[in-house]
């Protein structure tokens, strides 16, 4: 067995004494048919805790008590944790001093979790080449700064490895835009959004480059959910490049848009979840992927909705 330690946290303000919630899971580092649907619930009660959503995270904590061979001492901690959790729903507290949330909520939007590197002129100089004793002009400084206040500098690894490395998109102001190119693979995003948001992905090809068999601009676009169930693709057609418009969001959560060119396609099982992606893209593309109409991140981290 393997022990995996996660975070902890301490409730301030209404709630009167700093209240400490210590959420210590004991894994085995293989559960066989568990695995990715463990890492999946792990995630989603470490984002749920992040934005003070008490109703999600009690219920994600309920689940992972569920865990078949679940260690009894974890599986008392979790009891401990949701109780714990309902006391802050229950004074509808707001926890802002969270250990560990600064991977989980970083270029999303929220405010104080930007993304931004602690030293960013040593990650100016990396950018640009030079050593981390050279001085940097103002300039470069500013631009990197928009950089990663704009969320762009953010990639994050996520429990589906389909959708691993998902670049995240910064909804601050309830959209987003990222940029970016594709042509044999895969290119991954992640947004943040709320239960019954109904956003408008699109996908605009900037340029066209000389692919695999083509030169044209033919993309594909899917959006999956916290689990990887596909919801919606859309492709290029004579008339209209990738476009998904006012999806029904089933849950407050990360969500997962994919850039691809066509032959390129996940592999999905028979509940419709992504295992992994066939094909090779026959075609190559720089473009902008545009996130509307969800729930501006902030207004997300305010406890109960």
């Amino acid at each position: 067995m393997k022990a995996w330690s996660w975070m902890r946290l301490s409730a301030v303000g209404r709630v009167g004494n700093a209240l400490p919630i210590v959420l210590g899971l004991a894994l085995a580092a293989a559960v066989p048919a568990q695995a990715q649907s463990t890492a999946i619930l792990r995630s989603s009660l470490q984002l749920a805790v992040c934005l003070n959503d008490w109703d999600s995270a009690i219920a994600r904590a309920g689940e992972l008590e569920k865990v078949p061979d679940l260690p009894i001492k974890t599986q008392a901690e979790l009891v401990i944790l949701r109780r714990q959790m309902q006391v802050l729903r229950q004074n509808q507290a707001v926890v802002t001093n969270i250990d560990a949330c600064q991977p989980v909520l970083e270029g999303f939007g929220l405010p104080g979790y930007s993304g931004r590197p602690l030293q960013l002129e040593r990650a100016a100089a990396s950018q640009v080449g030079l050593s981390s004793s050279t001085l940097i002009p103002d300039q470069i400084i500013r631009q990197l700064e928009a950089f990663w206040q704009a969320g762009l500098g953010v990639s994050a690894d996520t429990p589906l490895d389909p959708l691993a490395e998902a670049r995240r998109i910064n909804t601050r102001s309830g959209s987003g835009v990222s940029t970016g190119a594709v042509s044999r693979y895969v290119d991954v995003y992640a947004f943040l959004g709320a239960e019954g948001d109904t956003p408008s992905l699109d996908l605009d090809v900037i340029q066209q480059r000389p692919g695999l068999l083509y030169t044209d601009d033919s993309s594909l676009l899917f959006l999956f959910d916290t689990a990887g169930r596909l919801l919606a693709e859309a492709r290029t057609t004579s008339a209209l490049q990738p476009q998904l418009d006012n999806l029904p969001l089933p849950a407050t959560g990360v969500y997962y848009a994919a850039v691809t060119t066509p032959q390129h396609r996940p592999v999905l099982d028979a509940g419709g979840f992504i295992t992994g992606w066939q094909g090779i893209g026959t075609s190559a593309v720089t473009y902008t992927l545009t996130v509307r109409g969800v729930t501006p991140s902030p207004q997300l981290g305010v406890g109960g909705r």
